[in-house]
């Protein structure tokens, strides 16, 4: 399902981020519940109203830049929930107006099941995450606004997402851990993943770029960890990088628009199953660290 942008600007200025500075020069007025519904109803009717993920099967994204800076968010959220009815719909955030109690309790009012909101962390400790946020103080507030969601009764389902790139990568399992420790008891999914080779993610290339075969490796190095979760997932990694272990968590998380399947690829008989390259990833690094995957136990 669609890729919805309620707001483009962000409180944060996270160094991967994957939107375009274009994308933060629109005008807010195209963002308001108005124009929102009205893209809405266009894309019910069967009119091409959305760019991204239009006609994926799965989630109703809202997305941004940072969705709960809109001043109509909280409206915006009641108005999909009440149109959509039964869809699953996920709110992409950093959290951090979270850490607002009442705004936190007039979300999860709004926000009625199936919901998710999913939140980013980027690191085990404020140093590492504020440094991927760019933006001193993220860490606290996120992590705050996290506490106050699931503290709410009938709040939203929490999905914990950990981009990887070069600047955090190898604190994986700290990270792990950290989450682990601090959300003891909770319901919650973790989410594992390469970062996008997109809008800021593009521009910072000296600074983030790493191998998917390297952050594979961290990934399979914390599969005791992962297997802890009740429920975890991994995005962007194809499954020949993968321990065979692993290989049940890794979805595939892209629109087929986004996805390469290159010539290691085309013998591999976990190629219907396997998210393939990211496209972008596919024109800077290659294809050199995929291989085929043989027989049944791919």
């Amino acid at each position: 399902m669609p890729d919805i942008p309620v707001w483009n600007k962000c409180d944060n200025r996270c160094v991967m981020c994957a939107n375009t500075s274009a994308f933060a020069l629109n005008s807010r007025r195209h963002y308001f519940l108005k124009r929102q519904a009205v893209r809405l109803e266009r894309h019910l009717r069967g009119a091409a109203a959305y760019s991204k993920n239009a006609r994926v099967a799965g989630a109703w994204n809202l997305t941004g830049g940072e969705p709960t800076l809109n001043p109509d968010f909280l409206r915006t959220v009641a108005y999909f929930r009440r149109r959509l009815p039964g869809e699953p719909l996920t709110v992409l955030s950093n959290g951090r107006r979270f850490s607002d109690k009442a705004f936190a309790a007039a979300f999860a009012a709004a926000a009625r099941p199936p919901f998710t909101l999913a939140v980013s962390l980027h690191g085990p400790a404020a140093a590492a995450h504020d440094a991927v946020a760019g933006v001193k103080g993220a860490f606290a507030q996120t992590l705050a606004g996290l506490k106050n969601i699931f503290g709410l009764p009938g709040a939203p389902f929490v999905e914990i997402r950990v981009i990887l790139h070069k600047l955090n990568y190898r604190g994986l399992g700290a990270t792990l851990k950290f989450i682990k420790r601090s959300f003891r008891g909770r319901p919650y999914r973790v989410v594992v993943m390469h970062y996008e080779q997109e809008g800021r993610g593009a521009r910072n290339r000296a600074r983030l770029a790493v191998p998917l075969s390297s952050t594979a490796r961290a990934v399979n190095a914390a599969a005791r960890s992962l297997a802890g979760f009740s429920e975890a997932r991994l995005y962007h990694f194809p499954l020949c990088l993968l321990k065979p272990g692993l290989r049940r968590l890794a979805v595939i998380s892209l629109p087929p628009e986004d996805r390469v399947y290159p010539r290691p690829c085309r013998a591999c008989a976990a190629r219907t199953a396997c998210v393939g390259l990211m496209r972008p990833y596919f024109r800077a690094c290659g294809a050199g660290e995929l291989k085929a995957l043989a027989g049944s136990g791919a």
